[in-house]
């Protein structure tokens, strides 16, 4: 299963739409409260320990109002975890070496984050002994990623770089060091950073 921080279409220009059901409007504040509780409750607790009564516990939510919201946790905690790694802008800066770096720099306090950092760790882990609980994980992240490869794509329309940069390889890469770093707590400063970018384009 691939963690990385948008809609399926061939030239994507704003973070996907977050998928909504039928039912009655819903109270943003309070799904934002249950939202946040069931990743903190999966990063404190772990795959053990994501129930329903510590989630709402947290939020300060009744459980009918969850099940408005979500038939299980896990389903609270994938629209959450996916939300989280959604970027409202991409770098644009017209100089795809800076805009690169401050992505990368984006993805490694993203995988850092005290809460998400956790969160990821226990669903890398679980995607692989159950991966049919991460099917709409996997369509989330290609939403993510066709959303995310436009920064090498505007560089590419630019005649910065080549046509036939990889552009999945490059955020391929960033997404890994990011990862790395989160694992070993190596320091990644931006200058390495540049410099791994440079490498990648090959400039």
């Amino acid at each position: 299963m691939d963690f990385e921080p948008g809609p399926p279409s061939e030239t994507p220009t704003e973070p996907p739409a977050k998928r909504r059901g039928p039912g009655r409007p819903r109270d943003p504040e309070v799904e934002k409260r249950l939202k946040r509780a069931a990743l903190e409750v999966l990063a404190q607790h772990g795959m053990s320990g994501l129930t329903l009564e510590k989630i709402c516990d947290k939020a300060g939510a009744p459980r009918a109002t969850f099940y408005r919201r979500w038939a299980t946790p896990m389903q609270a905690v994938g629209e959450a975890f996916n939300e989280a790694f959604l970027f409202e802008t991409l770098p644009d800066t017209g100089d795809v070496v800076s805009d690169l770096v401050a992505l990368g720099q984006a993805m490694v306090d993203l995988y850092n984050d005290p809460v998400v950092g956790p969160c990821m760790s226990f669903l890398i882990a679980e995607s692989r002994v159950r991966p049919e609980l991460f099917q709409n994980g996997q369509e989330d992240f290609q939403r993510r990623r066709a959303y995310n490869r436009q920064v090498v794509e505007r560089a590419i329309a630019r005649g910065e770089i080549p046509a036939d940069t990889d552009a999945d390889l490059i955020i391929d890469a960033l997404s890994g060091l990011a990862l790395n770093n989160q694992a070993t707590r190596r320091p990644l400063t931006p200058q390495m950073m540049e410099f791994v970018v440079r490498r990648l384009l090959s400039l």
